[in-house]
């Protein structure tokens, strides 16, 4: 039992009956959301340098300390240093480290085999030590699902909402596909356009199947398929540029023809990228047979709607080298190959 005086990670903690739910600041939330995205994209290149060949949970922070250990069980030096950066609380110099990521693998990826992995490992435990600080998925998904509440403007399915009525004929009644569903009263689960709702999550929520989208059974035949696909603020937390551009060429083979995808980005994502921004983006999901429709960029966010209008042709594959379209300090590495 909690005290009235007991906090949560913002301080403040929501009494409902005998639960206590933690509340987190709209503005708190966002930076929870950067910072582990931020973070999970570092571990996931630095895992990709070091060759870990069994794959991390981001479900189970456990389990990942578990498979980084047994990679390195034999090796005592390097053990110490994973161990010393899970030791370190938060520090500007490992901060400036992993942001100087990118170019400092890319440099040692040419010389692998005279490369120092003491530094590697000094940051993969220091990354493993602040996931934990923050308290891991559960704390992203608290994030989330706080931003979607109502009276915080958190619901991007509204604005779906507003463009999918004038097109969606009323005697159809189909079907929608939720990826990286959070909760079951969104607008878009309330609006009547669907005679169903699918909503899948990594976690199971209330009214939401625990599912990894990339691991669903495609569908056997049409009626498997879905109407709208909704991919609210997930593209940019799949880990690299091309898991990206194999979600984007999953997401057709379960849209019905003439069907609807909708894609919600951190407005980041097409603004201060290296790799991307909006003309690039609707160019490589154009080449899949999408057709934007919609567009609108918030002070934080950017929605677009796509109609399928034509199977692609395109072998996977073709579009798979990164192009780096802006440079500059400040700018993220988000980016889409296919």
């Amino acid at each position: 039992m909690h005290s009235k005086k007991s906090k949560s990670i913002t301080g403040k903690r929501k009494q409902v009956g005998g639960n206590v739910i933690k509340v987190i600041k709209p503005q708190k939330t966002r930076r929870i959301i950067r910072r582990f995205h931020h973070l999970i994209n570092k571990r996931e290149s630095i895992c990709h340098f070091l060759c870990l060949t069994e794959n991390l949970d981001e479900t189970n922070e456990k389990k990942n300390d578990a498979i980084i250990k047994s990679s390195i069980k034999s090796n005592a030096i390097l053990s110490k240093h994973y161990e010393d950066g899970k030791s370190q609380s938060f520090s500007e110099a490992m901060e400036s480290q992993l942001l100087k990521l990118h170019s400092l693998i890319k440099n040692e990826d040419k010389l692998r085999d005279a490369c120092d992995l003491t530094e590697m490992y000094t940051l993969l435990g220091y990354i493993m030590n602040q996931i934990d600080k923050l308290g891991g998925l559960e704390t992203y998904q608290i994030a989330s699902q706080n931003g979607q509440l109502k009276g915080r403007g958190g619901d991007t399915s509204k604005l779906l909402e507003k463009w999918i009525r004038p097109l969606m004929d009323d005697n159809l009644q189909g079907t929608a596909l939720e990826i990286g569903s959070l909760s079951s009263e969104n607008c878009i689960s309330r609006c009547a356009l669907f005679r169903e709702v699918v909503r899948i999550d990594l976690e199971e929520h209330e009214g939401v199947i625990k599912q990894d989208f990339m691991e669903r059974p495609l569908p056997k035949n049409e009626n498997d398929k879905f109407n709208l696909i909704s991919c609210s603020l997930v593209l940019n937390f799949v880990k690299n540029h091309k898991d990206r551009g194999a979600m984007c060429h999953r997401m057709i083979k379960f849209l019905r023809p003439q069907g609807y995808v909708f894609i919600v980005l951190p407005q980041a994502c097409v603004t201060h990228s290296r790799y991307c921004n909006k003309t690039l983006l609707h160019k490589l999901l154009a080449s899949l047979g999408l057709t934007l429709l919609n567009s609108h960029q918030s002070n934080k966010l950017y929605y677009c709607l796509y109609q399928l209008k034509a199977i692609s042709q395109q072998p996977r594959g073709s579009s798979s080298k990164r192009m780096k379209i802006n440079d500059g300090p400040g700018l993220n590495n988000f980016g889409i190959t296919l």
